[in-house]
Parts: C-alpha cells; sequence; structure tokens
C-alpha cells in the first residue's frame, strides 16, 4: 500500500528529470511579477495555497480563517511566491456583489490560478462565464467540456515563468450535473506529460478537486498520485479531516509526490518550497501549514488541536 509520510517543516530530498530552461515563455499571469518577484533570483519555487474558500471573507472560528486573514498573513511573509487556490472559493448561495467582492479580493492579493469546483458552477456555465472576466487570475481544467460561454475563458493549463523556473499548472474535476466530463487520470496524464516533456516545465502542479479516496469507480487523488508519472505537486480542496500538514506519496514511477489539502474557509494556507540546486536536478522541499488569524504567540499544533475539536469544521468540504 502507498502509504503517505507528512511533512512538518522538514527536508526531503527529491530527484527530478528537470531540465534547463532554453526559450521564452509562451502563456504569462498578467499580475505574476508582484507575485514572485522577490524570490526570482533564488533557487526555490514557493507555492502557497488555499482551498475551499467558499466565499468565507471574515473570521470563521475564534477570529481564526477566513480571506482577509489570509491576506494579512500573506503580507508577513517575506519570501514571494506563487499564490495559488485550491477551488470553490465562491460560495454558489451568495449574491452576486458578494462573490465579486471576493473575486476582487483575491485580484488584490495575487492569486494566479485556481480551479473551478461546483461552488463556481451552482449557478450555471453562463453565471460563471459572467464573473471570469474580472478575474485577474487563471482558472484551469484539462477534463472537462464547457459550454460555448466558458470555452475560451478557461484554459487546460498554465504555464509560469519565475526567471529561473517554469512552473505548469493543471485542474481536473469530478463528474458534475450540467458539466461534460472526461476521465481525470488519463486527462491528468496527457497534459502533465506535455507540460514536462513539451514545455520543460521543472515543476507540474495538479490542482484537483476529486475526493481523497475514489468510491464506485470514481477515482480520488490517490488513484491520481498511482497512476501519475509527471506531477509534482497536488492541490487537493477535499479532506477527510483537518490534517496537520502536506503529505508525501510515491508515484507509478517511486517518486515523491506531495499531496497537500489545508483546512477550508481560509482556516489555513499551505507553504511549500522547492529547492533546486544549480543544476535543477536536485531538490529538498519545506512544507507548512500555517493558521490565518492565530493569536500571537499561539503555537500551530494549539491551533491544530482547536480547529480538530470543533466538528462543524470538518464537514465544510
Amino acid at each position: 500500500m502507498n502509504k503517505p509520510r507528512r511533512l512538518f517543516l522538514s527536508q526531503l530530498s527529491l530527484v527530478t528529470g528537470a531540465v534547463v530552461l532554453n526559450k521564452p515563455l509562451t502563456l504569462l499571469a498578467s499580475n505574476s511579477k508582484n507575485i514572485y518577484t522577490a524570490c526570482a533570483n533564488s533557487h526555490s519555487v514557493i507555492i502557497y495555497h488555499t482551498n475551499h474558500l467558499r466565499g468565507e471573507i471574515n473570521p470563521v472560528y475564534k477570529n481564526m480563517g477566513g480571506i482577509n486573514n489570509v491576506r494579512a498573513l500573506l503580507a508577513k511573509e517575506e519570501a514571494g511566491g506563487l499564490m495559488l487556490d485550491g477551488g470553490n472559493f465562491l460560495n454558489g448561495e451568495s449574491s452576486k456583489e458578494k462573490q465579486l467582492k471576493v473575486i476582487q479580493i483575491m485580484n488584490d492579493m495575487g492569486y494566479l490560478a485556481s480551479s473551478p469546483g461546483r461552488y463556481e458552477f451552482k449557478n450555471g456555465q453562463a453565471h460563471l462565464a459572467e464573473l471570469l472576466p474580472l478575474m485577474k487570475f487563471k482558472l484551469v481544467n484539462c477534463n472537462y467540456n464547457f459550454d460555448e460561454s466558458l470555452r475560451k475563458l478557461i484554459n487546460p493549463y498554465l504555464v509560469i515563468n519565475t526567471s529561473k523556473f517554469k512552473v505548469g499548472i493543471t485542474g481536473v474535476g469530478p463528474q458534475l450535473d450540467g458539466v461534460n466530463y472526461n476521465d481525470a487520470i488519463q486527462c491528468a496524464n496527457k497534459v502533465s506529460e506535455m507540460l514536462k516533456e513539451k514545455e520543460k516545465c521543472d515543476l507540474v502542479v495538479c490542482i484537483s478537486q476529486l475526493d481523497y479516496e475514489g468510491a464506485h469507480n470514481v477515482p480520488g487523488n490517490v488513484n491520481l498520485i498511482e497512476e501519475s508519472e509527471h506531477i509534482d505537486m497536488i492541490i487537493g480542496d477535499k479532506g477527510r479531516k483537518i490534517m496537520g500538514g502536506p503529505m508525501t506519496f510515491l508515484n507509478k514511477l517511486k517518486r515523491p509526490l506531495i499531496l497537500s489539502q489545508a483546512a477550508p474557509t481560509g482556516l489555513m494556507m499551505a507553504k511549500t518550497a522547492f529547492n533546486f540546486d544549480e543544476k535543477k536536478q536536485h531538490h529538498t522541499i519545506e512544507a507548512r501549514y500555517l493558521v490565518p488569524g492565530q493569536p500571537e504567540g499561539q503555537l500551530f499544533r494549539t491551533s491544530l488541536a482547536i480547529l480538530r475539536a470543533k466538528k462543524e469544521l470538518h464537514s465544510l468540504s
């Protein structure tokens, strides 16, 4: 069995097949310069992410969580990085006005990419198509066939150039009502292979809306990991419980792959640093979760215990 190992500020040595970037980028997010300027000259790629924000702007529990707290925590981080989201960042039951407010805050924070989930589709593809032009970040998905209104607005992948490194980002989702579904694992593998072999990406990240484990012939993230050869990190939107840190698994080629699914509604923000050597052939990983709004001086393990004790928080996903 492919048993996970959790990362708590520890380092894990990995060997990758990354190659040196010799050609210019073909696709670049418009606001990415502000995000990675601070780390453009380093040997690291830092990825911050949230997941399942569900439109929660204000604190969710004991002054912790919410997008505003995530923004305040991110502002304190000294190292620049790529800000991503695991999907379901909108609340489908909120007013359009509140959804636009969430989008504006995410724009201001410098989010680069997310993947559409069931909450984004709750009011139909046409409604999402109205919101997308207002997003400065990209939505990526490679296994859905969209209506004409969305077809040109959601990309199967995104490639970001951080001056020294290329990062490929794609996304997959489960079967949803009103959306044409293609096999998530096959599509993810096809796109991730292209990102590594053709686009020469140093890292490939998959934003996944799949459950942790599959059921009833529906794949989960564990199945995606076991069948993957080119994905380095999966940002999962759904978790079985509030986790204390990212986990590492072995992919199909027996190489480590990171699965990170932080607590929902902004109760946690993940930070993962991929550190490369001079030849870009090896890297170590430093990964941890941070709690937005955590009281000054309070240890992470204390915050984790508080959040885990609140059973209602486990059902937010």
